[in-house]
């Protein structure tokens, strides 16, 4: 069974005739299913469970990236399969996965290609695309190796998409399928500074730590975490829809 999870922000009138298109296209395409329409008043989490305590197998999320990130910590631990349906074209974990906007994701989630995708944990925290590092004074331990980051502008994050993080995908291609994530340092760029060549190193579990109490770690671009921290491949993988156009 097919459960349609709408985001809260889709209240918006603005969005209700793309709305009506894409319900009426999963009733020709016979996907149609149960669908919970989210208010600030209610809890994502129970809305989940709800949804698979009454039979649902696939959850798809209508929304956007963040819309996509908020549901991966709450069915980790089920055995379901999650789709996207963004509302627009802005959505980089959708172009990533193949999914165009609108009624026309309808025809992707109906063909069920689906992929196990890799999730990093940080800590206890699930993450699809990175983590990134917000200050300074960070210390990256791994094998016999530490990297000591002292500049605030310099840019650290782990992928495993990448997408969200903005790494150039002219130097850092990260592929959700190789069991590893990626760490990538960028150094400050200026006026009167070419860019250099990032530092690059694939990885499957590292400790980063921190003297400076304001840094912090922030996971899909929604959720801040206090160092130190482990960050891993997780043992779960996400079971997700995508399309053919999918970019790994």
């Amino acid at each position: 069974m097919y459960f349609y999870i709408y985001d809260n922000f889709l209240a918006d009138k603005k969005y209700q005739t793309q709305l009506y298109k894409i319900e009426n296209r999963l009733v020709d395409l016979g996907i149609k299913g149960r669908t919970n329409r989210m208010t600030l008043l209610k809890n994502m989490s129970e809305v989940v469970n709800d949804g698979i305590r009454q039979g649902a197998k696939t959850i798809v999320v209508i929304g956007n990236d963040s819309s996509f990130s908020k549901i991966i910590n709450l069915i980790v631990d089920q055995d379901v399969v999650l789709g996207l349906i963004p509302i627009d074209g802005n959505s980089k974990i959708a172009r990533l996965l193949g999914m165009p906007a609108g009624a026309a994701a309808c025809e992707v989630l109906a063909q069920r290609i689906i992929k196990n995708l890799d999730l990093g944990l940080a800590g206890k925290q699930y993450f699809l695309d990175s983590a990134s590092v917000e200050g300074e004074r960070v210390n990256i331990k791994f094998n016999n190796w530490t990297i000591q980051n002292t500049d605030a502008k310099q840019k650290i994050s782990f992928n495993n998409l990448g997408v969200l993080s903005n790494v150039n995908k002219n130097i850092c291609a990260c592929d959700p399928t190789d069991g590893r994530l990626e760490l990538v340092i960028e150094e400050p760029t200026s006026f009167f500074k070419s860019p250099s060549k990032p530092t690059i190193i694939k990885f499957s579990h590292v400790l980063i730590e921190c003297t400076n109490t304001s840094s912090f770690l922030i996971t899909d671009e929604s959720t801040k975490l206090k160092m130190p921290l482990v960050i891993q491949v997780a043992s779960r993988h996400l079971k997700v829809i995508v399309g053919s156009g999918r970019l790994f």
